[in-house]
């Protein structure tokens, strides 16, 4: 779903009546919610990212998971609400639930107008009260809307929100994305594509000519000229033979019409030599780090 000229329309006016003296109030989600979320949603869109449907979006206000028509992951209590100005209009929308393994609260997914702080705040605040006493944590899953993590570059309002009410960064990862206009489709000869049984994609199988194995990639299918570089590996012996697995991936999916590649790679804040070095591979591909995701905690 892209931000069309009518939506950046739609930005600067919200963003003109929604300022922190701006009447709201806090809501359930409706089902005349769903173009101003979407909306929402598609602001905060990472580069290589297809806006989500609508189907996407009902999915993610059930508590839905990727994987199939069940609740993920065993939550309970889903509740979605919207943070409404006077008219009604949506200018936020935030979605928590209550995890019954451990008691702990997930805060799944929140979008609002980045530039306004305070929305931010009053969605987190919601949900924080609607989870009462417990540790809740916030974007620690992926969702039909986006993957887990908090693009903190590209969404600093919610980042400072978080902060002031109470939430600290853990976990985090890099965000790392690659146009592939600039080169053209050819496959080497050395490389086996299969079907991916895990999910929905592609086994690359990198191999010497005598057959024995160097490593493998796995790549998900393309949606709109997209797609996932979601795992590569290299036999320890082999590792120097990264770059040319790297790019076998590259060449497979340039002759197959892909555009866009992203992928995640492990950022942990005292470093390891060997994410550093995955890094480096990506980097020498091409690769660029658009953003970190960072899951955050808040205990009671």
């Amino acid at each position: 779903m892209a931000i069309s000229a009518t939506r950046e329309r739609w930005i600067r006016v919200v963003t003109a009546v929604a300022g922190p003296g701006a009447e709201t109030m806090v809501r359930p989600f409706e089902s005349g919610d769903r173009v101003a979320v979407l909306q929402l949603v598609a602001a905060d869109l990472l580069p290589g990212l297809t806006g989500p449907t609508f189907a996407e979006l009902d999915l993610a206000v059930e508590g839905t998971g990727l994987n199939g028509p069940v609740v993920r992951a065993g939550l309970e209590d889903v509740r979605t609400e919207v943070l409404a100005l006077a008219d009604g209009q949506a200018v936020g929308a935030v979605s928590w639930a209550v995890r019954p393994s451990d008691g702990a609260g997930e805060l799944l997914w929140l979008h609002c107008l980045e530039d306004e702080q305070h929305l931010a705040r009053a969605l987190l605040e919601r949900a924080v009260t609607g989870l009462g006493r417990r540790t809740v944590h916030a974007f620690v899953e992926p969702t039909t809307l986006a993957p887990a993590g908090l693009p903190v570059r590209m969404r600093p309002g919610t980042r400072r929100a978080l902060e002031a009410c109470g939430f600290s960064g853990l976990d985090r990862w890099r965000y790392l994305h690659r146009r592939l206009d600039d080169r053209g489709g050819r496959l080497y000869a050395v490389a086996d594509v299969v079907e991916c049984p895990e999910l929905p994609g592609w086994r690359l199988q990198l191999r010497e000519r005598d057959g024995s194995r160097i490593g493998e990639a796995i790549v998900g299918l393309p949606i709109e000229g997209t797609t996932t570089l979601q795992w590569v590996s290299l036999t320890p012996a082999r590792r120097s033979m990264g770059n040319i697995l790297l790019e076998q991936c590259l060449a497979h999916l340039a002759d197959r019409g892909v555009r866009e590649v992203t992928t995640i790679l492990p950022a942990p804040v005292d470093g390891r030599p060997d994410l550093d070095a995955a890094l480096a591979l990506h980097t020498a591909a091409g690769f660029a780090e658009i953003d970190q995701l960072h899951i955050y905690t808040r205990r009671p």
